[in-house]
């Protein structure tokens, strides 16, 4: 039987703002301008989710990986609201690696229980909050779900970390 890794790579990064123009122009009355700093995010690190290798004969969910993702936000009157994209596949409900024109399901969690889909808060999916001027590492929480018929490959998907502020 041939060893065959599968494992998540390659999160691209972004951030988004969000502007409140009435704050915007009602706090400065209230509070000196210098109270005001600018929020901002950086993603300081990312660990791949390595599934290691999928038995197709398992009829058990046989493979979890666990990756990491460090974000440090500061300068916010709220929380951080932390996203992920779909990936290949487009939807939440199963998410796609690929080989070439091989596919396997699999999906990411917010918890050690996988039972939450960590996405972008639609398609059953959900997001996960870091408090503000904090530096979070947060998990994510991989399966790949039994009863594929994989062939044997290098299967990756890319997966894109949206910080909303």
């Amino acid at each position: 039987m041939t060893s065959t890794n599968y494992y998540l790579s390659n999160f691209i990064c972004m951030t988004y703002r969000r502007l409140f123009v009435q704050a915007l122009v009602i706090l400065p009355i209230i509070w000196p301008q210098s109270s005001f700093a600018a929020a901002s995010c950086t993603i300081d690190s990312v660990s791949d989710v390595n599934f290691g290798t999928y038995d197709v004969f398992s009829s058990f969910a046989n493979n979890n990986g666990v990756g990491n993702i460090t974000i440090n936000c500061k300068g916010s009157a709220s929380a951080f609201i932390v996203a992920l994209s779909s990936g290949q596949s487009n939807s939440y409900i199963s998410r796609l690696m690929k080989s070439g024109g091989n596919a396997l399901s699999y999906n990411l969690y917010t918890s050690a229980a996988r039972n939450i889909i960590w996405g972008d808060g639609t398609g059953g999916s959900s997001t996960m909050m870091i408090n503000k001027n904090d530096t979070a590492t947060l998990s994510l929480f991989g399966q790949i779900p039994a009863g594929q018929d994989a062939a044997v490959g290098a299967y990756t998907d890319n997966i894109t970390t949206i910080v909303n502020f």
